[in-house]
């Protein structure tokens, strides 16, 4: 198909007019219009003074918003501060607590391994004492049993202590061992009147053995005997 420009100028053809087929509406208002065609009336004046207050107000409400928040950041390293303040602080507390229970722990240990020290020491020095003493006598025994050997006058010493303790009570006879015989007939006869005391030779007992018979009993004056007795006074002032 073919087609002509046409300079609007120079175009001479006349508008054309459409006809109304049906019939002419009837003339409408200008302000109903709208309203005949479904639609709401467009309000000439919009009210802005309600939309303003609203507007004003959540301004109001975000300018709080950021005061707070700032506020808030602004506490931020404080309350952060704060926080690791109070945690240090815990903590030292509870490692005080600790190291306090750990060092009682010690103590009570320290003061148990004292009384323990202490019991033993007095358990070591009574034994200590004890085997000295029994160390002395043995030594006092060995060394008197050896002079009472060698020398048998070495026994009159006991005879005048036994006869000192009895004082001059009547004894009917006195048992010694062989070896002495002699020379406690002749410390008899030194000291008087007693010479006429019947001595026995008795072979059971040890060297330095002599028992002295009384209407009231024996006196066992012999060197074991009285040794033992130094040792029980020793031992009842050690366990005193």
């Amino acid at each position: 198909m073919l087609c002509k420009l046409v300079d609007p100028e120079d175009d001479e053809t006349e508008p054309m007019v459409w006809r109304n087929i049906g019939p002419e509406p009837a003339s409408i208002p200008a302000a109903q219009a709208p309203a005949a065609r479904g639609l709401a009336p467009i309000s000439k004046s919009v009210p802005t003074s309600k939309f303003g207050a609203r507007a004003s107000e959540h301004a109001n409400q975000l300018a709080q918003l950021q005061t707070r928040i700032a506020e808030l950041e602004a506490q931020i390293p404080l309350e952060t501060q704060k926080a690791r303040q109070a945690g240090m602080e815990q903590g030292l507390r509870q490692a005080r607590e600790e190291a306090s229970a750990e060092m009682q722990g010690a103590l009570d240990r320290l003061a148990s391994t004292i009384q323990e020290l202490a019991q033993v020491k007095r358990k070591i020095r009574h034994e200590a004492e004890t085997e000295l003493v029994k160390l002395a006598l043995a030594i006092a025994r060995r060394i008197l049993h050896r002079e009472v050997s060698a020398d048998p006058q070495s026994i009159c010493g006991i005879v005048y202590a036994a006869l000192q303790r009895l004082q001059n009570r009547e004894i009917a006879r006195i048992r010694v061992y062989p070896a002495a015989l002699q020379a406690v007939r002749s410390a008899l006869e030194r000291n008087g009147g007693l010479a006429a005391i019947e001595l026995i030779p008795d072979t059971l007992l040890q060297p330095g053995g002599i028992v002295f018979e009384t209407a009231l009993g024996e006196l066992d004056a012999s060197v074991d005997t009285q040794l033992q007795e130094i040792e029980r006074g020793f031992a009842d002032r050690l366990q005193g």
